[in-house]
């Protein structure tokens, strides 16, 4: 797997450090100062290079999960992306140095999975005070209307997954769809255990996802659901590029859209953040 190499960190809490490839546009690793990951990184992903890396930041389009007639998550994750010039990086020593990434993909009808449409891509991650925040633009550049779902898979690197708390989701109604219930509105903040999750929650309040000394305050714009996954002891087994352990080094809680697909008119674009911020427990 050809990685972009991440720059050296110093003394600064500005910016991350990131390693990111063309392939699927995927950010695939980011520490901030002192080397606080904030993405995890499976260390088996180079194991497979051909193919969206385990852990970092993938990206969800045009369909979500196994939720429409197309592949798991869509093809976008598997193309070749463009990187493009981004406007503050002219005042950096080079590209690797500067604080915002751009990646695009152009789609013509046919030309992935024989998916029909012509569409334009486009994510923008940038580098903020003990943090990142993204920007991904659909922009539907043919002459017929199509709809899609998806959004970013970000992997949280986390000390312990089974002792962790995600605060914000209490008023919002989902579904545990690994066990097939509905999942009513609470007063606690959520916790799972080795079991594993895979809990779709509708809307998209700001979150703080509270682990060891520290946290991670989510924010989002545009997107309609939060999902919360990890596999859990029980499946882990199964994700020949998990080496035996990880999954408790990780969650993943998704801006996506997904069971109310969304549609884009010829000249429409649709715009989706991501937000995250890295605090210490009680700060």
């Amino acid at each position: 797997m050809a990685l972009n190499p991440a720059p050296t960190v110093g003394a600064s809490p500005t910016p991350a450090a990131w390693q990111h490839q063309a392939l699927g546009a995927q950010l695939l690793s980011a520490e901030l100062s002192g080397g606080r990951p904030l993405l995890y990184l499976s260390p088996w992903a180079a194991r497979q290079p051909a193919v969206p890396a385990r852990g970092g930041v993938p990206v969800l389009f045009p369909q979500f999960a196994q939720l429409g007639p197309g592949r798991k998550h869509g093809f976008a994750r598997q193309q070749v992306w463009q990187r493009e010039p981004v406007p503050s990086a002219a005042a950096k020593a080079s590209e690797e140095d500067a604080d915002a990434l751009r990646y695009t993909l152009a789609v013509q009808p046919g030309q992935c999975d024989g998916w029909p449409h012509a569409a334009q891509l486009s994510l923008e991650t940038r580098r903020v005070a003990d943090g990142l925040d993204w920007q991904l633009r659909l922009h539907n550049c043919g002459d017929s209307a199509f709809e899609w779902s998806g959004g970013l898979h970000p992997y949280w690197a986390v000390q312990d997954a089974w002792s962790l708390e995600l605060d914000g989701l209490q008023a919002c109604a989902g579904v545990d769809q690994l066990q097939s219930r509905a999942l009513p509105p609470q007063a606690a903040p959520w916790r799972w255990d080795d079991a594993g999750m895979e809990c779709l929650f509708d809307g998209l309040p700001p979150l703080t996802l509270r682990t060891g000394a520290h946290e991670l305050r989510l924010s989002g714009t545009g997107f309609t659901q939060w999902m919360v996954w990890n596999p859990g002891r029980p499946l882990a087994p199964g994700l020949t590029d998990l080496p035996p352990g990880d999954e408790r080094f990780f969650i993943c809680i998704e801006p996506v859209c997904a069971t109310r697909p969304q549609r884009l008119a010829p000249g429409e674009t649709f715009t989706g953040t991501l937000s995250v911020r890295w605090a210490a427990r009680g700060a």
